[in-house]
């Protein structure tokens, strides 16, 4: 009897399957941020990659100054100063402009003077060259320093067609507010691939679990919104990944899509420069992306 006990598993203990679902229980391992406990026994490591960045608050707004900061309004320009023409020599757009005496410190970035965004307002891609993402040719990045619009331009009414084009990703004008804060993880951010160990390969080597992961990284660090510095956010894929020459480009500025603003299929924006030509002021060289789901 023994021996068929032995054979059929009678008087054997029931075989025990790993549970992994407490891995899932979530733990508060800052203010504000809740984790998966897989995660939150990583939190040192993760802690590590955290990077500061300004969050921008747009909001829509008419009466706005030539100084103010703003998407989707006329710039403050010196007042001789030739207004940017794309390939066509049509008047571009006057996507943004950031009066950098207006944001809290960022390490490197501008603290003072006017940095200033254009793309072409009759281009069903925005500007954007996708063979050549830094050639400003339907696109324009330029930065003034205070004194250099002591005198400025203040009648643009050669803007009107352009203002009125009907392809354009900012419906409205928009003023903003702007306040500093800190970004652990970016998921798809071509710097955190660096990270190890990174929260994919977390999840990954936990496949029971893997996609309940992955779900609430993406939850809490989603990298979207209007901002200056920080991880970037995507619908699809980092472009800097493929070419070497842009592996050390940081985020310079992001323009996400929200109810007044849409790039194709609610995309997203980004402008990547590298740190030693933000410390130089030299914005002739940002790599600018767009792209849509």
């Amino acid at each position: 009897m023994g021996l068929f006990d032995s054979l059929f598993g009678r008087n054997n203990k029931k075989q025990e399957i790993p549970d992994d679902k407490h891995l899932l229980e979530q733990v508060e391992v800052a203010p504000g941020i809740v984790l998966p406990k897989l995660f939150a026994d990583h939190w040192p490591a993760i802690e590590k990659a955290a990077i500061p960045f300004v969050s921008i608050k747009a909001l829509p707004k008419d009466d706005l100054a030539l100084e103010e900061s703003k998407f989707g309004h006329y710039p403050c320009m010196p007042l001789n100063f030739e207004y940017p023409k794309d390939s066509q020599g049509r008047f571009m757009y006057p996507l943004a402009q950031i009066n950098c005496s207006d944001i809290p410190h960022l390490e490197g970035y501008p603290q003072s003077g006017y940095l200033q965004f254009y793309i072409s307002g009759f281009d069903d891609v925005y500007g954007l060259d996708f063979d050549d993402q830094q050639n400003q040719n339907n696109f324009r990045i330029l930065y003034f320093q205070e004194n250099e619009v002591e005198q400025f331009k203040v009648d643009f009414s050669f803007l009107d067609e352009v203002m009125r084009s009907d392809m354009l990703p900012v419906f409205k004008p928009h003023g903003l507010a702007f306040s500093k804060s800190v970004e652990y993880v970016g998921l798809q951010d071509v710097h955190y691939d660096k990270v190890e160990p990174n929260l994919h390969t977390i999840a990954n080597a936990n496949p029971s679990i893997q996609d309940d992961l992955i779900e609430m990284a993406y939850d809490t660090f989603t990298n979207n919104g209007h901002k200056m510095g920080g991880y970037a956010y995507f619908t699809q894929e980092d472009p800097r990944k493929y070419k070497e020459e842009f592996g050390d480009f940081i985020l310079l500025f992001q323009l996400d899509s929200d109810e007044h603003i849409m790039w194709g299929d609610v995309g997203v924006a980004n402008f990547f420069i590298h740190p030693d030509d933000l410390a130089k002021r030299d914005f002739s060289k940002v790599m600018y992306n767009w792209d849509c789901s």
